[in-house]
């Protein structure tokens, strides 16, 4: 499953896409190495480009059962990074699919990652950039169904924690923000098994998701607990 999300500081803004699904089986022990491909291109969304990138992905896939694990695109550069068992065709496979498209100008290489580093490090989002996700696609969903996003509606709110005092303290605090207890829930097979969900109304423009989220972010964390994202329904 390829997602993207944007990181941006006060020097650079990078676009960062990565396969969410080889989370579960990383490190992957029979592909050690880590191969990549630095291509000068100033948009990483363009048609030609993106051409360019599924034949080296595809081929590096059927030629070293390479997998394609993501991309960091800042600075005019497009960093493609793969793991796969060995890497002695890399460089010539790289080459043939080069003189298929644009010959742009490039860096390779490989080296040995066999812990992943660099999928769990520096691709891989970090918990909240996770609900940013969730939250671009429920959003996007909703207004490809015909939702006016400004409307206010009822959000629902997801939280797990390891005890039930600290479910209740952080169900207080979050109370004197105008969240308003809805369910507890439990998850017997997790350290995290005390579970409540909490709602409050108001509109999912992207200004105000980013300001919610991020305040039960922050707060569940100051009791060790897990926030697990959010739902609503059309306006």
């Amino acid at each position: 499953m390829i997602e993207y999300y944007v990181l941006s500081d006060e020097t650079q803004t990078s676009r960062i896409e990565v396969d969410l699904s080889l989370v579960e089986d990383a490190p992957d022990l029979e592909r050690s190495w880590l191969l990549w491909l630095f291509v000068k291109v100033n948009d990483p969304l363009d048609a030609e480009f993106i051409l360019f990138r599924d034949d080296l992905i595809n081929t590096l896939h059927t030629e070293m059962d390479a997998h394609y694990v993501g991309t960091i695109a800042k600075e005019g550069w497009c960093e493609l990074y793969f793991y796969a068992s060995a890497s002695k065709k890399f460089e010539n496979l790289t080459s043939d699919v080069m003189g298929r498209h644009t010959n742009y100008p490039y860096e390779r290489g490989s080296f040995k990652d066999s812990k992943w580093e660099m999928y769990q490090e520096r691709l891989y989002p970090e918990p909240f950039t996770l609900i940013t996700i969730q939250s671009r696609h429920t959003v996007e969903a909703l207004i490809e169904a015909g939702d006016d996003v400004s409307q206010a509606r009822e959000v629902e709110h997801y939280f797990f924690f390891q005890t039930p005092t600290a479910l209740e303290r952080f169900t207080a605090l979050m109370e004197k923000y105008g969240f308003s207890f809805k369910e507890k829930m439990s998850d017997e097979e997790s350290d995290y098994s005390y579970g409540v969900t909490l709602v409050k109304t108001e509109p999912i423009t992207d200004e105000q998701i980013e300001e919610t989220t991020s305040l039960l972010y922050e707060s569940v964390l100051q009791e060790h607990g897990n926030y697990e994202g959010w739902s609503t329904v059309l306006a």
